[in-house]
């Protein structure tokens, strides 16, 4: 049938062709051996591994940085509604535990403590009468979980002298 056909004409031709002979006698037909085809595989899944490996990491990396960028900006949030609050309603408005927040669709939970301090320069309780001294403010961001605290804040205030970092 291909004999016959228009199509088994134009494959003989060409097979025949003077010039098809030139290049295949210099360009003879050569395979590959199934080390050469191993180290390819092997070679090109390294590379493959390796790109696909810095996308996620690199994808993991900007989460985490929007992440820590968005618990800064709520943990400084906090600071100033403490500021506003003033000195002696700190104790009794600003702690929370675990307080869920929500930004950019992202879960995390806000913990704030107060730790009243006494300071050992003007003497120590039963003595020295105005009690605390300063206040210590601590603010974690947990996200996802309440456990897991991957930012926190810490200032320090007092009556006389303000607000320190």
């Amino acid at each position: 049938f291909i004999k016959d056909s228009m199509l088994g004409w134009m494959l003989k031709k060409i097979l025949t062709n003077t010039l098809f002979k030139k290049l295949r006698t210099r360009f003879p037909q050569r395979s590959f051996t199934l080390i050469e085809i191993i180290f390819s595989v092997t070679l090109l899944s390294i590379v493959a591994m390796g790109t696909a490996q810095y996308m996620v990491f690199s994808r993991w990396d900007i989460d985490r940085g929007i992440r820590r960028q968005l618990a800064w900006i709520n943990m400084a949030s906090r600071m100033e509604q403490a500021i506003d609050w003033g000195y002696v309603a700190l104790p009794d408005s600003l702690p929370e535990t675990n307080q869920l927040i929500t930004a950019n669709n992202l879960t995390a939970y806000r913990t704030t403590e107060v730790f009243g301090i006494d300071d050992t320069t003007d003497g120590v309780a039963p003595t020295d009468t105005e009690l605390p001294d300063y206040y210590m403010i601590k603010i974690y961001i947990s996200w996802f979980t309440t456990g897991n605290v991957s930012d926190s804040l810490t200032a320090y205030i007092s009556e006389e002298m303000g607000w320190d970092y």
